[in-house]
């Protein structure tokens, strides 16, 4: 079996009104998040996983235990790998509204480029660093620019925008390389 730490975004979310979620409570698995995490538990289990770390948000959560029950290892919880808040004035806003404001026009899909986002990228990098050294063979569930900041970083790259894990994609980092494994 494979060694090494991992990353996986939650599964899909319920998003009706299709807004900016980000730190919000109350937004779960949607269907097809729940069946992306039992996907993807599968191929988790080729990997000699001994810890699964979650974000404390509920979506998070959901898929960590659906994960949890198939390859039987407990959940701990991890305020460290939370999501990134993001702009704090995108909040609770529709896309449409967000793609409006002038912020979403010079960001140009990099998230490194907004302002008004109370945490930096570089300290996501830094909190979820701090856990991710504590472990190895862990499966970490996060958040996508929670995941992506860290990769970025870590792996001392120049474009913010690539290498975004879509939901329940799997993320090994290795000899500063991503490996990217969809869950399908």
């Amino acid at each position: 079996k494979l060694m090494n730490n991992l990353f996986i975004r939650h599964g899909e979310v319920e998003n009706k009104a299709n807004i900016y979620y980000a730190n919000l409570p109350g937004f779960y698995l949607s269907d097809l998040g729940r069946s992306q995490a039992k996907k993807a538990a599968i191929k988790i289990k080729q990997f000699n996983v001994k810890h699964i770390i979650s974000s404390p948000l509920l979506r998070a959560r959901q898929t960590a235990e659906i994960i949890s029950k198939e390859i039987g290892i407990d959940v701990e919880i991890s305020e460290n790998i939370i999501e990134w808040s993001g702009p704090h004035d995108w909040i609770g806003k529709t896309w449409n509204e967000i793609k409006s404001t002038d912020n979403y026009k010079k960001s140009n899909n990099n998230p490194k480029n907004l302002t008004n986002t109370g945490e930096s990228l570089k300290s996501v990098f830094v909190r979820v660093q701090n856990i991710y050294d504590k472990y190895e063979n862990a499966l970490f569930i996060s958040h996508q620019d929670t995941i992506r900041a860290f990769t970025y970083y870590y792996l001392e790259e120049t474009d913010f925008t690539k290498n975004r894990p879509d939901h329940c994609e799997l993320q090994i980092l290795k000899n500063k390389v991503i490996k990217t494994i969809k869950y399908d």
